[in-house]
């Protein structure tokens, strides 16, 4: 608190009490979809371990699913545009954007909108009143170390 006037001025002496995801299956994460891809299939395993037990195989695979998907076709279209440059030869031969910018940007906005509703990044999980457990469990050298 303020010692002028009492308020709380928001410098915290301890970090708020965060709950956790709430268990809705407890057995293993389904096996990877057969058509996805090397970006697909570490997407999704990446994805039902940070959900650590928040997810169900019958009702969110199908949305987990999409959403590995989404990124095979953005890693695709990233190579596209990796392999010809962010500009390309127009009609009438002038510099224009590469035509696979567009998908990417569709691509990248449809994912957000599956990671809020995964809660999948932080304003998401906020907002559904949970905590990241894979990210409270994981220390910052485990963090560090990573990349």
């Amino acid at each position: 608190m303020s010692r002028i006037s009492g308020i709380p001025s928001g410098n915290a002496r301890e970090p708020a009490a965060v709950a956790g995801a709430p268990t809705v299956h407890t057995g293993r994460a389904p096996r990877v979809p057969a058509g996805l891809g090397r970006v697909g299939r570490e997407v999704w395993r990446e994805v039902w371990a940070a959900g650590d037990g928040a997810y169900h195989p019958v009702t969110d695979r199908w949305v987990i699913t999409r959403y590995c998907d989404l990124h095979e076709r953005r890693a695709a279209l990233v190579a596209e545009i990796d392999r010809d440059g962010l500009s390309v030869e127009g009609s009438q031969g002038q510099p224009v954007a590469h035509w696979a910018l567009r998908y990417v940007e569709s691509t990248e906005r449809e994912l957000r909108a599956i990671e809020a509703t995964l809660g999948l990044n932080l304003e998401a999980r906020l907002r559904l009143g949970l905590a990241a457990s894979a990210v409270r469990k994981q220390s910052l050298s485990e963090f560090l170390d990573d990349e």
